[in-house]
């Protein structure tokens, strides 16, 4: 055989190699753009998931959101550090949606409700933290994630904070371990603003206390798992680096100590288990990005609780769709009379507006968008039943 000959039967296995292989890694790489992208949900997707644990009001012309159980919030789960600093890892089926979208705020009947909104945060809670304890709140924050409380509402309300021992905190919480009564009070008190500079490539200050305090205290999931490598190369020194507030506004010189962060990771949905090459130090969470803004997530909340403005918007729609019907005039040859606009990915959701975001318009699709019946008569400023009618 010709050396040319030989030369080609090689290219041509090589290729049929490297062809196979390519369809062989097709799959998992893209199955990554589900873990390294958060995707997109309609805020009816969460609504759904709120459904079966408690009830919405409207408290001074905002949508609020109650557990059935009255629990306040981050008390049921653990911290985690992560490359986002101090993450709360709930234990609760909602928590991925309430413990880290909108805010809590502890209304007049002593009662927590979730104020929902848009932007995804690892949680939105003040940390504080005394020789002997730590401790967090919840309260309303503004779009930068800011607190907006005066300091007068924040601190006089002892019972709306939870503290914990410093060893506690480097493990599981319950309400069990949440101090209560005159420890409480003191934690509180002796508690100054806790806050912590941590040195990646460049300075990073964030909310908490260092994560290298409590490098010999957690339970090994406080922090991702360390090699052997890293094991022997950390540096615990025996005294903490002291924070320092400087008056020109700067927070604090850098810590050089280190730890192994968890590497936040995306779950197509809420009930999609971790991949099985998921790395040690992946920590994988549902963390989807809204359709809706703010005003949106609103108009969604009154549209699921009020049955007669969704039917009137269908109403309206049907009417709109019929006139535009009937003014199209059919070209010979193209596909006939406009498509109305539907929900996207779904044909026949009774919950849908095209007045919101997330809609197109779609071939072969039904014109109707009236509404099923729900179980309430309208938005009140009663609390009222998230389940959705049955259909």
């Amino acid at each position: 055989m010709r050396p040319a000959s030989l030369l080609f039967r090689f290219v041509q296995t090589a290729l049929a190699a490297l062809l196979l292989l390519l369809a062989l890694g097709a799959p998992a790489r893209a199955g990554l753009t589900a873990y390294s992208d958060p995707g997109k949900i309609d805020f009816d997707t969460a609504m759904s998931d709120l459904n079966p644990y408690g009830t919405w009001a409207q408290v001074d012309g905002k949508w609020t959101w109650t557990p059935l159980d009255h629990a306040a919030p981050y008390t049921n789960g653990r911290w985690i550090y992560s490359e986002y600093g101090w993450f709360w890892k709930g234990n609760s089926p909602h928590s991925w949606l309430t413990e880290h979208y909108g805010y809590w705020k502890r209304g007049e009947d002593k009662v927590w409700a979730w104020y929902p909104g848009p932007q995804w945060l690892p949680q939105t809670v003040e940390i504080r933290s005394s020789p002997d304890g730590i401790g967090w709140r919840s309260g309303e924050v503004d779009s930068d994630g800011d607190f907006v409380e005066p300091p007068a509402d924040r601190f006089t309300k002892i019972d709306e904070w939870t503290f914990v021992t410093r060893a506690q905190f480097a493990g599981p919480i319950t309400p069990t371990v949440i101090a209560k009564g005159a420890d409480l009070e003191r934690l509180l008190e002796e508690s100054t603003d806790s806050m912590h500079s941590y040195l990646t490539y460049r300075k990073i200050d964030r909310p908490g206390p260092h994560p290298a305090e409590f490098v010999n205290l957690g339970d090994g999931q406080m922090f991702a798992p360390m090699t052997a490598q890293e094991k022997a190369n950390a540096v615990h020194p025996t005294k903490p680096v002291q924070a320092i507030m400087t008056n020109d506004g700067d927070t604090m010189p850098a810590d050089p100590r280190q730890v192994v962060y968890w590497v936040t990771m995306f779950l197509p949905d809420r009930w999609s288990p971790p991949p099985v090459d998921a790395k040690r130090n992946e920590l994988y969470i549902f963390r989807p990005d809204f359709y809706q803004d703010h005003d949106g997530i609103e108009r969604r909340v009154a549209l699921w609780l009020n049955p007669s403005l969704r039917s009137s918007e269908a109403i309206h729609l049907q009417d709109v769709f019929a006139h535009h019907a009937a003014a199209t005039t059919t070209v010979p040859g193209a596909a006939g009379p406009g498509v109305p606009a539907v929900a996207a990915g779904s044909s026949d959701d009774a919950l849908a507006s095209p007045f919101d975001e997330g809609f197109h318009a779609s071939e072969g699709t039904k014109g109707s968008t009236q509404a099923a019946p729900a179980n309430t008569s309208g938005a009140s400023t009663n609390a009222v039943p998230t389940g959705r009618a049955q259909q």
